[in-house]
């Protein structure tokens, strides 16, 4: 096996630690607010921005289909978690933006993994970090390519 390929297994496999690990932790929170992993994520996507995100982007960056993440969506906003309102730019697409209590649950959820976050990235340099930060970043973008390429086609 040649590292290339070896690496990307790797990280591979590190990510579903990851992913294990914060799900194994935010669990607790969710079973409280009885939120799915996907309305967990949504909060914690839609908490995280200063200008309202569209729903559309929660979509592409989670690889979720468009009808799960319309399903959470309303599952958010009957739980008047998130208000959905309609993009002023573009009336085709939805902002979201969370409630009180919504921000609440989603900083409870971030608390929640903090530790697991502090734990990963404990005895890590500033300069690995941002090394780190740039291969996420073209890992992202080359996602992204390959994501295009299926729904093309598709």
């Amino acid at each position: 096996m040649d590292s290339s390929r070896k690496s990307v297994l790797t990280y591979i496999e590190y990510s579903r630690k990851i992913s294990s690990l914060i799900l194994r932790n935010m669990a607790p929170v969710r079973k409280k607010y009885r939120l799915t992993k996907l309305n967990a994520n949504a909060l914690l996507f839609f908490s995280g921005e200063e200008k309202p995100p569209i729903a559309s982007e929660f979509s592409k960056c989670g690889s979720y289909s468009k009808s799960n993440v319309s399903k959470a969506v309303s599952d958010l906003a009957q739980k008047n978690l998130i208000i959905v309102e309609s993009s002023r730019e573009d009336r085709r697409f939805q902002n979201i933006r969370l409630t009180e209590e919504g921000q609440k649950i989603a900083g409870e959820l971030r608390d929640s993994i903090e530790p697991i976050i502090n734990k990963l990235s404990a005895n890590i340099s500033c300069e690995q970090k941002k090394l780190m930060m740039s291969f996420m970043s073209q890992l992202k973008e080359n996602i992204d390519e390959v994501m295009k390429d299926i729904n093309r086609n598709t």
